[in-house]
């Protein structure tokens, strides 16, 4: 009996070890180099993108669930040549594991709100100066919802306002405040 115990944790450790181990070579070798640049990014942010108020946040909570998923890919696209799909993809999925063991949540959300294409440049404060003629703090909860609604596609977006609106309107809701 012992000896089925003992191949048995062997079996185990193989399945968790190795897996682990490699996951941990990956962070060394492809994410750690990058996380010096990432923090840089936040820096010369703008304030406001930096560190996006509470109805940015929940806004951008209810258009893409969590931030990580989009700066994943953003820390791939900026770091990485494309390659195929494929390997992309698990680029991707590895980056999405490993980013938020070095970035805190807060910073995610100032990464995701700097760096986000809104059509021209990148940035929701300067898409909401352009927009709005206000910085994120300053903007009223439907007009922070167009703001952020706008990063889902900006060329359609803002080509078409009545999408934008109804895009708009429903992130409100989700986020749970009032039209």
């Amino acid at each position: 009996m012992s000896r089925v115990v003992r191949h048995a944790v062997r079996a185990v450790a193989l399945l968790v070890g190795v897996p682990l181990a490699g996951l941990l070579a990956y962070d060394l070798v492809a994410v750690r180099p990058h996380v010096a640049e990432i923090k840089a990014l936040l820096v010369h942010a703008d304030s406001q993108d930096a560190s996006p108020p509470p109805l940015i946040r929940d806004l951008i909570d209810a258009s893409v669930g969590s931030p990580a998923p989009s700066v994943a890919r953003m820390a791939v696209h900026r770091f990485h040549a494309p390659q195929s799909a494929i390997s992309g993809h698990a680029r991707t999925a590895l980056w999405r594991l490993l980013l938020p063991l070095h970035v805190s949540d807060e910073e995610m959300y100032g990464l995701y709100a700097s760096q986000a294409y809104n059509g021209v440049d990148t940035g929701l404060d300067r898409l909401a100066r352009r927009e709005h003629g206000k910085p994120l703090d300053a903007l009223s909860p439907i007009e922070a919802a167009r703001t952020v609604a706008i990063l889902k596609g900006p060329s359609y977006m803002l080509r078409d306002r009545q999408r934008l609106e109804t895009h708009a309107e429903r992130l409100i809701a989700r986020a749970g405040y009032a039209p």
